[in-house]
């Protein structure tokens, strides 16, 4: 059987993600094995300073980088209303003037798919869930092997993607995947059906399933 394909377009610190799982969970138990998951990396924050206010930048970088995590704590508080999960942004600190960038996050994932096809979704899932339920600095590479070896991922196998070049590799397909597609809000999903495919922004189950059975039909 031909199968939906529903890639979502993400980035592994994305409350936002989060806050969907309830629908993901709950397509993946109504349609079953007529529908694929995928997720591409799209690297939400390259550099902080791209969000930073000119009141932040002004100040000296450790001040002003834990001002805007402040800020962006705010915002993930704001965003469980959309799903209804627990978000904790107790003492948030994922970026510091030694970590600009949710670019480790992004490559720990293509490093889980290379290591481990297999569980790298639940992967992902698990330091999703370190970042905004933990609220660990999961742009530490320290903190990115303790959810490698929750999840059971070879850790050699884990550290030689994340550092040879080709999680990178992997990482810059996913990134030009997007930019083709002109994809510049997340998360972004991509069904697709046969020869048929679009785009769509949601955190509506009945939106997902309305695509589904308009592709399908």
């Amino acid at each position: 059987m031909k199968k939906v394909i529903l890639t979502t377009f993400t980035d592994p610190m994305m409350g936002l993600s989060y806050e969907s799982e309830p629908i993901m969970d709950r397509l993946q138990k109504e349609y079953g094995n007529i529908i694929e998951f995928r997720n591409v990396m799209a690297l939400l924050v390259r550099d902080v300073s791209d969000f930073m206010t000119p009141e932040e930048l002004a100040m000296k970088p450790e001040e002003g980088i834990s001002l805007y995590c402040q800020r962006l704590a705010r915002i993930y508080k704001s965003e469980e209303s959309i799903g209804g999960l627990p978000i904790n942004m107790d003492g948030f600190c994922l970026f510091d003037k030694d970590y600009l960038s949710s670019k480790p996050l992004n490559l720990a994932y293509k490093a889980a798919q290379l290591a481990d096809p297999e569980k790298a979704d639940i992967f992902l899932v698990a330091l999703r869930h370190a970042t905004v339920i933990d609220c660990l600095p999961t742009t530490h590479f320290d903190i990115i092997m303790r959810v490698v070896r929750e999840t059971g991922i070879d850790e050699k196998s884990f550290t030689l993607h994340y550092q040879d070049g080709s999680a990178e590799a992997a990482l810059n397909e996913d990134l030009a995947f997007a930019h083709r597609l002109g994809i510049h809000s997340l998360p972004t999903y991509l069904i697709q059906y046969k020869d048929k495919a679009f785009l769509m922004q949601s955190f509506d189950y009945q939106d997902f399933a309305a695509a589904i059975t308009k592709l399908t039909k």
